[in-house]
């Protein structure tokens, strides 16, 4: 009874994998989100229905996990992408460009709800920052209160303008340029 929604819904996800690539690479300019809310859709769809075979249930059961799973890689990715970040490497590609590889970068991740009270994140933020632009740079560095100020407003308006509980800092060396940003924790 199920079995063309299945079929459908493998073959969609399939198409969505290849049409993920494609943007990934940079041969597409949009993700294809029209393909990925029909996956969506079928998938709630069929979710809502309670006589599955026990076989059409596993095969469900299947889909639907390989599409999550996909479906967070794919926004991790995306994220990656819209942050300035290398996306992260197969493994048979990393062992290609181990000979060729930079020396490494530090980067520094944390997540802050409230910087009041969570001023520990805060100073190993600042403590990061400062240990990173070491002696890369001759400015003279932010001072501590004016970071924590700096901090706040961006947690008080990422949260207010994301709707989110958190938001993610991320501070990285890259070509002996500090990165710092500042992105809704999606969790």
């Amino acid at each position: 009874m199920y079995d063309d929604d299945l079929t459908n819904l493998e073959e969609w996800l399939r198409r969505l994998k290849i049409e993920y690539h494609i943007f990934f690479t940079g041969n597409r300019k949009k993700p294809p989100d029209d393909l990925r809310l029909r996956v969506e859709r079928l998938v709630k769809k069929l979710s809502d229905c309670g006589d599955f075979s026990l076989s059409q249930r596993f095969r469900f059961n299947t889909l639907v996990t390989r599409f999550y799973v996909y479906r967070d890689l794919w926004r991790r990715t995306l994220t990656e992408k819209e942050m300035g970040m290398e996306p992260r490497e197969e493994p048979a590609s990393r062992t290609k460009l181990a000979k060729s590889a930079k020396a490494p970068v530090e980067t520094v991740r944390i997540t802050i709800s409230d910087p009041s009270s969570e001023e520990g994140k805060v100073r190993l933020l600042y403590e990061a920052m400062l240990r990173i632009k070491g002696a890369k740079s001759r400015e003279t560095p932010i001072s501590y209160p004016q970071f924590v100020r700096y901090i706040a407003t961006q947690t008080r308006g990422i949260r207010e303008k994301y709707r989110c509980s958190a938001v993610v800092f991320t501070l990285a060396l890259e070509e002996n340029a500090i990165r710092f940003t500042a992105a809704a924790d999606s969790r």
